[in-house]
């Protein structure tokens, strides 16, 4: 049997077949594709997670020492506010005491002591000194003591010695 026309060689896919398996690869190529592009993007996310997590430790190391900082730089303050504040008053103290002394009395020494205060001066009289420095002193402190020491020239050299009870 002859035919009239020449055989042709039949393709192992059909035009339709081979089309669908040029899809079903592209497909396949881009599901692979993404999936690495997942891969890779998961890994780069987690070593970025790993830095942050180490920075985030760093900084709160960095906040407790900011944290101390502060609390030092506080009681600094606190210490100089208090250092200001007793300065103040210890100044005005003295300057209330000096103008105790009344005129004909001369001080030559002053010495200030937490509850106590020491004075060294001259005085033409006990007299003068009872009448005018002995009361203000006894109305401020507590034990007033006085030692005079007659000079040559008539005059008398005095060491009162002042304290204060401490409050329990």
């Amino acid at each position: 049997m002859y035919s009239f026309i020449k055989p042709k060689i039949k393709p192992f896919f059909s035009e339709d077949t081979r089309l669908w398996l040029i899809f079903i690869s592209a497909v396949t190529a881009l599901i692979i594709g993404f999936s690495l592009f997942l891969l890779i993007e998961s890994y780069i996310n987690q070593k970025n997670s790993q830095k942050l997590k180490s920075q985030i430790i760093e900084n709160s190391k960095t906040i407790k020492e900011f944290e101390k900082k502060i609390e030092f730089i506080n009681k600094e303050k606190t210490l100089y506010t208090n250092i200001t504040v007793n300065n103040q008053l210890l100044k005005d103290g003295v300057k209330n005491l000096l103008n105790l002394i009344p005129d004909p009395i001369t001080l030559t020494n002053i010495k200030i002591e937490k509850n106590s205060l020491i004075i060294y001066g001259i005085t033409p009289t006990k007299d003068v000194y009872n009448i005018l420095l002995l009361p203000p002193l006894k109305s401020i402190f507590t034990q007033t003591s006085t030692n005079f020491y007659q000079m040559d020239n008539g005059w008398y050299r005095f060491e009162s010695i002042n304290t204060l009870k401490e409050e329990q």
